[in-house]
């Protein structure tokens, strides 16, 4: 069980033909299976619990994705980061130690506590283990790139108040959540909405909203994008308090165009009275609503692609484009709450098909905080060997977020993902090691603790001759019988159990999920 070259990990992943795969979302009705259970845990969480899954197994789909929902609606307003509320003066406004102190603060706000943003949030995704919420956050920030490493450094409140944006609305309306990123603080500063004017449009916004976040590419055309970057002039955010109200978005009436525009067809004319309120309305809302009704088949179609592509498979084949059409059309008939075809698709026969089962690529986020869940290891530390790996929170590496499918294993991030994930593993004591085993039910059958280990970290089951040599790190070559001994003596049971996992993650489908 060596580490394969990425053209047989590939060769592996890619053998099975989809062209037999159930096409269509009628509900899976039966009883699921612990290995049914596992699979819809790995997509909708980051880790796996071997507590949780005895607790769905026998319950149906229905039942379980209903909880994972339920669960993350009751979860959307965790305790924020330590810094969200701190504002500073402006430090170019101030002299002397005033100054000092100030440009020291800014250069937290705009540089470090981002880091600690990330820390915060590895947190999050560690402990949620029974809602979708986390998963659906991570997904709407790879669909809404943003960057706080940039020319110009994003601060970290507003990168942390874009985070709770998502959160707020991790499953609900698409057209309320494009209205809301469009005078978001972070996308604001990321995109150059700020310098948006007047007297000279910017089109980054405008572009990206259609191209990315809404419509993808050939859907619009350039007049699209010159005339809707003329609508979204005028909004500003700051980040002093000498400055106004740091961190909130607002309208500056004066970079405002005010001339008649014509984007899709529709005629955009200010005959109103210029403020915050009815320039959100007459401008911002309706660009939304415009570009929903006339392309909202192209729309629903583009969101439901992205979501296909998170939970059921990163490389969609022609088998299943008509699962994908199927999403669109809910998406649709719901006025673009994105709620019930997600419920739909995860309740769906077509999601429980076998050749669905192990099929994705592990990101980083699954690898390391798969890992995270049931080990002594940092959270920064782990939010650090994310970013080396591939996935840096609060910044992908451009505004089309970040590549995912094979990117995420290559020469040079695999090797590294199995060393750092050695470094979480060995923080660990044997005596540690040793109590994780002991408290899953049934560690005292080797079999049995072998079997639970391995459903922990592997998304399908192993042959025979496999299991028997990932049962054996645990034995040491000792006879099954000498393993309720082994695991009395906590020093040799938690070395045990390293060897176990020094096994694991050089197995290839330990990066399949």
């Amino acid at each position: 069980m060596g580490i394969v070259s990425r053209r047989d990990f590939f060769g592996s992943l890619l053998s099975t033909s989809r062209l037999d795969i159930k096409a269509n979302l009628d509900e899976y009705t039966q009883p699921l299976s612990r290995p049914q259970v596992q699979h819809l845990l790995r997509r909708a969480t980051f880790s796996l619990s071997n507590s949780i899954i005895d607790k769905y197994v026998g319950k149906t789909a229905s039942f379980v994705v209903d909880e994972l929902f339920a669960n993350a609606d009751a979860s959307i307003n965790p305790s924020p980061p330590f810094f969200h509320n701190d504002h500073i003066n402006n430090p170019a406004n101030l002299s002397g130690k005033q100054r000092e102190e100030a440009d020291a603060k800014k250069n937290l706000l705009f540089g470090e506590y981002n880091h600690a943003l990330g820390e915060w949030w590895v947190t999050l995704m560690k402990k949620d283990t029974v809602s979708v919420l986390e998963k659906m956050v991570l997904f709407w920030h790879d669909h809404f790139a943003t960057q706080f490493q940039s020319c110009d450094n994003v601060p970290a409140v507003s990168m942390y108040r874009q985070n709770d944006l998502f959160r707020k609305n991790y499953a609900g309306n698409l057209r309320n959540l494009l209205e809301q990123v469009t005078i978001d603080g972070a996308m604001l500063k990321y995109l150059n909405g700020n310098l948006n004017i007047s007297a000279s449009p910017n089109e980054n916004y405008a572009r990206e909203l259609m191209e990315l976040f809404s419509l993808g590419v050939g859907n619009y055309t350039e007049q699209d994008v010159r005339e809707a970057s003329k609508i979204l002039t005028g909004w500003k955010v700051n980040y002093f308090l000498d400055d106004g109200i740091p961190y909130k978005p607002f309208l500056n009436p004066i970079d405002f165009d005010k001339t008649t525009k014509f984007f899709m067809g529709e005629v955009f004319a200010v005959n109103y009275e210029v403020n915050e309120q009815n320039v959100f309305k007459n401008s911002i809302q309706k660009l939304i609503a415009v570009i929903l009704s006339k392309k909202g088949d192209v729309a629903a179609k583009f969101i439901s692609y992205k979501l296909y592509q998170y939970f059921v498979y990163a490389n969609p084949q022609k088998a299943d484009a008509s699962v994908i059409d199927q999403m669109a059309k809910l998406v649709t008939a719901n006025d673009f709450e994105l709620k019930p075809a997600l419920k739909r698709l995860l309740k769906s026969q077509h999601f429980f098909d076998d050749l669905n089962v192990g099929a994705q690529i592990k990101s980083p986020a699954e690898t390391v905080i798969g890992m995270l869940k049931h080990l002594k290891f940092s959270d920064r530390l782990a939010r650090n060997i994310m970013e080396v790996a591939g996935l840096e929170l609060f910044n992908p590496p451009n505004v089309s977020g970040w590549k995912g499918y094979r990117s995420w294993i290559s020469t040079k991030t695999l090797p590294t993902t199995i060393y750092y994930t050695k470094e979480i593993i060995n923080n660990n004591t044997n005596t540690e090691l040793a109590d994780w085993a002991l408290s899953i039910e049934g560690s005292g059958d080797v079999k049995v603790l072998t079997e639970r280990y391995i459903e922990l970290f592997l998304a399908r089951p192993v042959s025979e001759d496999r299991f028997r040599k990932f049962k054996n790190m645990f034995l040491g070559g000792a006879p099954d019988y000498e393993w309720y001994e082994i695991i009395k003596n906590k020093d040799q049971a938690g070395q045990r159990v390293r060897s176990f996992l020094f096994e694991i993650i050089k197995a290839p489908e330990y990066f399949l999920f």
